[in-house]
C-alpha cells in the first residue's frame, strides 16, 4: 500500500439489534487503520433509544435517525450520501469485524485503483463456517445463485483475491465517489436482491467485484425462520421480477416470467407456494413501474449476466448452489 493513508469512511445499518451492536462498534473502533470515520444509521425499531445510548458511548462516532424505517437499500443509501471519506465501507449491527479488516481492504484498493466493489470473506460467528465468500449469479430462465464457500471451514481455499458476480450488500468496501455515481442500492426495492441488482450495474460498469481473502468479518447467526411474513415475500418477488426487466438478457425474460409468474400462481392456487395475494400484489407493483424499469434498461449495456458455465470457465473455485 502506498504510504498515505486516504481516509474511509463505515457506515453501520442499525435495526432492533442492540446487544450486537454494541460488539459491531467495538470491533470498528479498535480497527488497526486509523484514517477512519464512523456513522450508524438507525432505522426506527423499538430499540432505537439503546441504540442511541450505546453510540453516544463511542467518542466521535456519529448517529444518523431515520424519520422512518427506510429499509436496507434506504439505510444504506442514507448513510453513503453523508460519507465524507475518500473510501466507503458498508456493514451492520450484526457483523464484527477482524482488526484489520479494513487495513486489508484500503491496502487492496490501493493496489488495484480500477476496482469496483471488494469484500472480505465473511464466516459465521458460532460455527466458524464461511457464511458468504462472494459468489455468482444467473439471470436465465431459472434464477441462480451460488455462494463460494458457504458452510465449509476454512482451509485455505481461498489463497489470494478473486473475482466475482456478486458480493453480499452487508459487506461491501469502494470509491465514494464510484459508489455515489452508481446512486447506491435503488431504494424501492427496501429489501432482498438489492445487492444483486448493484453487482449487476457494477458488472455493467465495467469494473471488477472482488473478494478480498485477507479481509475477514463474522456474522451473528440469525434465528431460524420456519415461514416469511407476507411483506418479506412481497419484496422478494417484486425485487426479483425488478431485477429480471433491468438486466437479463431479452431471450431468458417469456421463459423466467412463465415460471415465476404464471407457474408460481398455479401452485399458489391450490395452496402450494407464497400466498397468491402476495404474488399478485407483487406482479401489480412491478407492472405499474415495467414502462420505467424497460427505459431504464436501454441505458445498460448487453447482459453478461447469461450462464453459470460461462462465468465459471477457467474459474479455480468449486462453489455451492445456495
Amino acid at each position: 500500500m502506498t504510504q498515505h493513508c486516504p481516509s474511509t469512511s463505515i457506515i453501520l445499518l442499525s435495526y432492533n439489534r442492540p446487544v450486537f451492536l454494541k460488539a459491531a462498534l467495538g470491533s470498528l473502533v479498535n480497527q488497526t487503520y486509523q484514517n477512519l470515520d464512523i456513522t450508524v444509521v438507525d432505522n426506527p425499531s423499538p430499540a432505537s433509544a439503546e441504540i442511541a445510548e450505546i453510540v453516544g458511548r463511542y467518542h466521535g462516532v456519529e448517529l444518523i435517525r431515520n424519520p422512518v424505517n427506510r429499509g436496507f437499500a434506504g439505510g444504506m443509501n442514507r448513510g453513503i450520501e453523508s460519507a465524507v471519506g475518500h473510501y466507503i465501507y458498508l456493514t451492520e449491527d450484526d457483523i464484527v469485524l477482524e482488526r484489520d479488516c479494513i487495513f486489508r481492504l484500503v491496502e487492496h484498493m490501493e493496489a488495484n485503483p480500477s476496482a469496483g466493489l471488494i469484500s472480505p470473506i465473511m464466516y459465521n460467528n458460532t460455527e466458524g463456517t464461511i457464511r458468504c465468500a462472494g459468489g455468482e449469479f444467473s439471470l436465465r430462465g431459472i434464477y441462480l445463485r451460488r455462494t463460494h464457500g458457504a458452510g465449509e471451514r476454512d482451509a485455505g481455499q481461498f489463497p489470494r483475491p478473486f473475482d466475482v458476480t456478486y458480493i453480499d450488500g452487508a459487506t461491501v468496501f469502494a470509491r465514494t465517489d464510484f459508489l455515489r455515481r452508481l446512486a447506491g442500492f435503488r431504494e424501492e426495492f427496501f429489501m432482498y436482491v438489492e445487492a444483486v441488482e448493484l453487482c449487476a450495474r457494477v458488472g455493467k460498469a465495467g469494473r471488477k467485484l472482488t473478494v478480498v481473502p485477507g479481509a475477514k468479518v463474522y456474522h451473528f447467526e440469525p434465528p431460524d425462520e420456519t415461514c416469511s411474513a407476507p411483506a418479506l415475500e412481497f419484496h422478494k418477488l417484486k425485487n426479483l421480477y425488478s431485477l429480471y426487466l433491468l438486466h437479463a438478457p431479452t431471450r431468458h425474460l417469456p421463459e423466467f416470467f412463465c415460471r415465476y409468474v404464471l407457474l408460481a400462481a398455479l401452485r399458489s392456487a391450490f395452496g402450494k407456494g407464497v400466498d397468491i395475494r402476495t404474488l399478485l400484489k407483487a406482479v401489480r407493483w412491478v407492472a405499474g413501474r415495467t414502462p420505467s424499469l424497460l427505459k431504464e434498461r436501454r441505458k445498460y449495456a448487453p447482459s453478461r449476466f447469461d450462464s453459470l458455465d460461462e462465468v465459471y470457465a477457467g474459474n479455480r473455485v468449486s462453489p455451492k448452489i445456495t
